[in-house]
């Protein structure tokens, strides 16, 4: 899999991070962005070039393909790495879907869901080519961009999970992820259950909805892990990760278990899954917002997090009180209808399946 160049499907500060990264680790890489973002993408366009600075491997990388055609990006390519906020997964996927073929292997990062979304796009779409989809919890990296090719390089995570589905695939997947990532990449379980492990809809919705006075009255100047992580919304945080650990026992799978003192601290469980060069609370505290209500820690991981939540919590006979609350309260605060918006078990193509069919349909794709 390794032996073939291998695709990033967009150019936000995640997938330019990982193109960077992986390109300085050897590998060859092409970096896709759709066209409606070339101005943005313009530089690296052109130059073929993004430098990368901060922790683990920094210079700068020569790209092996920079374009906004996914045609060419994929043509040659064995390993797909799809690298985009929720709420933009479907505008590449539609662009992505013509151009899979027999041998592709496709990893949602992070994935919120989404290796079941395309593959219900797939199936809607009618193609039948053997690809691999798997999904990842989250991006092995935490970057901010400092110019229009730069990318700093603030943490890198210590631990990531990821599976295929269906899951009685996995083990065709995570060798070359355990490659590229050393000691980092874990067996997610399957691909609902690695969904679960996402640390963004479990820490950022209570740390911005219990502030959001404060992100108001600042105008933006609000840094959610120095001064909104105190001892309520951290408690709020472990009870909300124990609703998630009850879906997951529901699938008969483990989620990420983390010590009681992960969750006593200002970095909460972020700071147990994500690595600073030396003082790792410090770095996240000085990661700034959510900015206002409209920041993807609320307008995102509501509904393309917790809501899929929520309704799998109903099909597995699961109560998710403190989920369906924190939707409840994001919509009310943001003045739009969470449960409607994003994803849902329909968009999924699962909302018929019962507990035992949808158990089936994740680990062995019956």
């Amino acid at each position: 899999m390794l032996d073939k160049p291998m695709a990033i499907v967009g150019a936000g500060d995640g997938g330019r991070t990982m193109a960077a990264d992986l390109t300085l680790a050897g590998y060859d890489v092409h970096l896709y962005e759709h066209p409606r973002f070339r101005e943005e993408f313009s530089e690296i366009l052109s130059t073929g070039r993004i430098e990368l600075r901060g922790i683990g491997r920094t210079g700068v990388a020569e790209l092996r393909l920079a374009t906004t055609d996914m045609a060419e990006a994929v043509r040659d390519a064995g390993l797909i790495h799809v690298v985009l906020p929720a709420f933009g997964q479907e505008l590449f996927f539609s662009e992505l879907l013509p151009h899979l073929r027999d041998g592709h292997a496709v990893v949602v990062w992070a994935g919120d869901f989404g290796s079941l979304r395309l593959a219900e796009m797939m199936r809607q779409s009618g193609i039948d080519a053997d690809v691999l989809v798997a999904e990842a919890n989250t991006l092995p990296y935490g970057t901010r961009a400092s110019g229009p090719a730069v990318q700093d390089l603030k943490l890198q995570a210590v631990r990531v999970t990821a599976a295929a589905l269906p899951a009685r695939r996995t083990d065709e997947l995570l060798p070359a992820l355990q490659e590229l990532w050393p000691g980092v990449l874990q067996d997610g379980g399957n691909a609902i259950v690695t969904a679960l492990c996402n640390l963004n809809p479990i820490c950022h919705p209570p740390g911005s909805l219990l502030n959001v006075g404060r992100i108001q009255w600042s105008e933006g100047d609000f840094y959610m892990y120095r001064e909104g992580i105190t001892e309520a919304p951290a408690r709020v945080i472990r009870d909300l990760y124990e609703e998630t650990a009850a879906l997951g026992r529901a699938f008969g799978r483990e989620v990420l278990e983390y010590e009681d003192r992960d969750f006593r601290n200002p970095g909460t469980i972020m700071a147990a899954v994500f690595r600073g060069p030396f003082d790792t609370q410090r770095v996240i505290g000085g990661i700034r917002g959510p900015e206002s209500i409209e920041s993807r820690y609320i307008t995102e991981d509501l509904p393309y997090g917790l809501v899929p939540m929520s309704q799998l919590g109903d099909t597995l006979s699961v109560p998710t009180p403190l989920i369906d609350a924190i939707i409840t309260l994001g919509g009310y605060v943001c003045e739009r209808d969470f449960w409607s918006e994003g994803r849902t078990l329909d968009t999924l193509g699962v909302q018929d399946m019962d507990a035992d069919e949808l158990l089936r349909f994740v680990e062995d794709g019956d």
